[in-house]
């Protein structure tokens, strides 16, 4: 009888595995050694390249008090991180993402998506803005930022001047309109009044006299206009236009002959003549209808004959 090993057991078990397993487990082996391998080093070669960075933008700006500056932050590959501002001298943001943090409603953000721009605006920006702003971005791998510098510089402001624009004559019946521009410097006059033979001039309940204003904080500038409808002889003479700063302009002004308004009264004036030569012609008609159908109405003709007979006796309808 014929004794088998133990030990030889596993070696007979290997030896009736079909070749085709064999293989196949291989292969896998292979593969999924090749895949990690190439797994691992495609993250490794990937992800500096997707990190965000700053496209070429301008780092110096200049400004005059009053205006809107506009500060250009176009973030490439952001992916899903955060674009924020913030002032360098300050310890907090004003901006993160579409986010205001900052009490200061003259901030705001400007995201133009297409162009991956996240621009800071500061409107009526003042000496205290100037410095160094921040755009930054949030990444764990890597601090990106950018830096740009801001200056606000004084703005040029015009000289205290004031001028009366309009007519020195206008005739009886029309409009008067006189138009006091005031500029006062640095800042514009708080208010301006109208003045004749030393009374100041208000708007009136009929609506003749009217004055409006109106004030520029951008030319420091006030400019009222002053109207009077249907002028009459009263309303000759010296007009003052006076600042709330002590600026004085006037104007003298005349009024003369008829206005657009006594012509038209004297049209109307000869209406009943107008009134008259219509009648006639009215008559005039009559007499060619009648005649038309005179063979129909003999008795007719002959009562219209007599009217228009008695019309020329009283001269009312001249025969040429």
């Amino acid at each position: 009888m014929r004794r088998h090993s133990g030990g030889h057991e596993p070696t007979a078990s290997l030896k009736f595995l079909p070749a085709h397993y064999l293989f196949r487990i291989l292969i896998s082996a292979l593969l999924l050694t090749f895949g990690h391998r190439l797994v691992l080093g495609s993250k490794h070669k990937t992800v500096p390249s997707r990190l965000p960075s700053f496209r070429e933008t301008q780092s110096d700006y200049s400004f005059s008090e009053g205006d809107l500056a506009v500060l250009y932050c176009s973030v490439h590959n952001l992916g899903a991180r955060t674009v924020s501002w913030r002032k360098a001298s300050a310890p907090s943001p004003l901006i993160v993402g579409k986010m205001v943090f900052t009490a200061d409603n003259r901030f705001q953000v400007a995201h133009v998506p297409d162009r991956e721009e996240w621009n800071l605006l500061i409107k009526n920006v003042n000496h205290d803005d100037a410095g160094l702003y921040e755009c930054q971005v949030s990444s764990k791998e890597k601090y990106i930022r950018r830096i740009v510098r801001v200056i606000v510089k004084d703005r040029p402001y015009a000289d205290r001047a004031i001028v009366i624009n309009g007519p020195h004559t206008v005739k009886r019946g029309e409009s008067l309109l006189l138009s006091c521009n005031a500029t006062g410097g640095k800042s514009a006059p708080s208010d301006l009044d109208w003045m004749k033979d030393d009374k100041k001039l208000t708007a009136d309940k009929s609506g003749r006299i009217n004055i409006t204003k109106h004030i520029s904080y951008v030319t420091n500038t006030i400019v009222s206009n002053l109207t009077i409808k249907k002028v009459v002889e009263s309303d000759e003479g010296v007009y003052v236009c006076r600042t709330s700063d002590e600026m004085v302009k006037n104007v003298s002004i005349e009024v003369t002959g008829e206005g657009s308004e006594n012509v038209k009264r004297t049209i109307s004036q000869d209406a009943p003549a107008t009134s008259c030569a219509t009648s006639s012609t009215f008559v005039l008609y009559m007499f060619v209808f009648v005649v038309h159908c005179s063979l129909r109405y003999s008795q007719l003709v002959h009562l219209v004959l007599f009217f228009c007979g008695y019309l020329w006796r009283s001269q009312e309808f001249p025969i040429s």
